[in-house]
C-alpha cells in the first residue's frame, strides 16, 4: 500500500519478510445443516474444514442466534450438483463435535431441533456416546443454513502498530471486521481485529490474489506490546543499528 500523500500515516509502516510472519484470517462461510443432535452436527460446505481443527459454527433463526464451537472428527469429499464454467464443484461433508456447551446454548440448540426437525421417529439415529449415555440424532429441514468460521492463511507485506497490509487469495469487501491472528518468530502469537479499508487485485485469473489493507481495531495490549517491540527491532534494523 503506497504511503498517503502528505505523509498522513499515523504509524509508519515497515516491510516484513514475507517469509517469516505467518497469520489467518477467519471467514464465514454458509453450510447447510444435515442433521444434529445436543453433542454434534454433520453439514456440507463448499470449502474444506480440516479435521482435527476447532471452529466456531453460527446458526440463526427466528428464536435464536446460537455460537457453537466445535471440532471436526470426520470430513468426506463429495461432488456438488451445481457445475461452475463446465466444471462440477468439489463440497464437503462433515462431522463437528461440539466443544464445552454452556447450558444457555444447550437450550436453545433442544429448542432449534424440536422446531427444525423432520420424522422424529422415522429418521432417528443413534451414536453411543462417552461410554454409556446415549444421543439421539435428528435429521432437520435440509434448506436451514449456517455459517462457519474457516480460517485462511495470509502473508502480510507491511505492519504498523495501526494496521497492516496483507496478501489473500480472498476478496475481501471494505468495511468488512475480520478476527484475524499472526505468529511472528521466534514465539510472538497475535490474536485480534481488524477492518478492511481497501482490497486491490494483485494476482492473476490462474492465481487471484489481493493486496488487502487493515487497520486493527482490538488488539489486546499485551499483544501490542509485543508487535510495538517487533516494530521496534524494524525500526533499528533500518537505521543500521
Amino acid at each position: 500500500m503506497n504511503q498517503p500523500s502528505g505523509n498522513k500515516r499515523k504509524h509508519r509502516r515497515f516491510t516484513v519478510d514475507v517469509t517469516a510472519v505467518q497469520g489467518n484470517a477467519f471467514f464465514d462461510s454458509e453450510v447447510i445443516i444435515n442433521d444434529v443432535s445436543v453433542t454434534g452436527v454433520s453439514f456440507q460446505t463448499d470449502k474444506r474444514p480440516e479435521q482435527g481443527q476447532e471452529y466456531y459454527l453460527r446458526i440463526v433463526d427466528d428464536q435464536a442466534d446460537m455460537g457453537l464451537r466445535g471440532r471436526v472428527i470426520w470430513v468426506l469429499e463429495t461432488r456438488a450438483d451445481a457445475v461452475h464454467e463446465g466444471e462440477q464443484q468439489l463440497s464437503y461433508t462433515a462431522g463437528m463435535q461440539f466443544i464445552d456447551l454452556q447450558q444457555e446454548s444447550l437450550a436453545h440448540l433442544i429448542s432449534f431441533i424440536e422446531t427444525h426437525l423432520i420424522e422424529r421417529h422415522t429418521l432417528m439415529k443413534f451414536h453411543a456416546m462417552s461410554g454409556c449415555r446415549c444421543n439421539i440424532r435428528f435429521h432437520v429441514d435440509r434448506n436451514e443454513k449456517a455459517s462457519l468460521n474457516l480460517p485462511e492463511s495470509y502473508r502480510v507485506r507491511e505492519i504498523s502498530l495501526g494496521g497492516m497490509l496483507m496478501e489473500s487469495h480472498h476478496r475481501v469487501e471494505p468495511g468488512s471486521v475480520l478476527h484475524l491472528d499472526m505468529t511472528i518468530p521466534p514465539d510472538l502469537h497475535l490474536n485480534f481485529s481488524g477492518r478492511a479499508v481497501s482490497c486491490v487485485p494483485s494476482g492473476d485469473q490462474v492465481d487471484p490474489r489481493f493486496d488487502v489493507g487493515i487497520s486493527f481495531t482490538d488488539l489486546p495490549e499485551p499483544d501490542r506490546a509485543g508487535l510495538k517491540d517487533f516494530i521496534r527491532r524494524r525500526y533499528l534494523e533500518d537505521a543500521g543499528f
